[in-house]
């Protein structure tokens, strides 16, 4: 269901293609989404695209269905009304939400916490994939040992402007700003 801002009358879709004849005046404020849908998630992402300030709410999920609750929250909605919710719950919901407030239920709102938690995590944790040249780890690991350009240099035979473009690539795919910084993230590394 679709609810705009001047049509006092709510549109409704149920597919694909009526979301999209629905959605393409880009008028929608609040858009009401069912869990029992076909390809719901699909149906949230080509709404966010086609009317991308629209909010979305997703209406009869399970708190027990974690990955449908994630895949909402990753497709932007900003609200769930659960199974177990009545209609009067809906309704504040749909209010809160036209209000610019997301709103979730505890349970909902744990599981989305304990995702972004393990996601954290996984950055911190989880390997760095970084994809170095031969001759950039060359240049990496002579850094990691406090070598001058000039160093460096004359232990690859390389001249020094070839050297000061190697060091430029290794901190652009290090995502650092200093040759310390290079190095310590190298050896965080291994």
């Amino acid at each position: 269901m679709l609810v705009n801002a001047g049509v006092p009358t709510p549109t409704t879709a149920s597919d694909l293609a009526s979301v999209v004849d629905a959605t393409c005046d880009k008028s929608v404020d609040i858009v009401l989404l069912s869990m029992a849908t076909r390809d719901k998630i699909t149906l949230l992402r080509v709404v966010g695209e086609a009317c991308p300030r629209a909010k979305v709410i997703v209406v009869g999920i399970s708190e027990d269905d974690e990955d449908a609750i994630i895949a909402c929250a990753e497709a932007g909605v900003a609200g769930y009304h659960l199974r177990t919710e009545s209609l009067f719950d809906l309704l504040r919901l749909i209010s809160r939400v036209a209000d610019d407030e997301s709103f979730c239920s505890p349970r909902v709102s744990a599981i989305l916490l304990k995702h972004l938690s393990s996601m954290a995590a996984e950055r911190r944790s989880g390997p760095v994939e970084i994809d170095l040249t031969a001759r950039e780890m060359q240049i990496l690991r002579m850094l990691e040992n406090g070598l001058s350009n000039r160093d460096i240099a004359d232990r690859l035979c390389i001249t020094l402007h070839t050297v000061k473009n190697h060091v430029h690539a290794v901190l652009s795919k290090l995502g650092v700003s200093t040759r310390a910084q290079a190095a310590a993230l190298s050896r965080r590394m291994q």
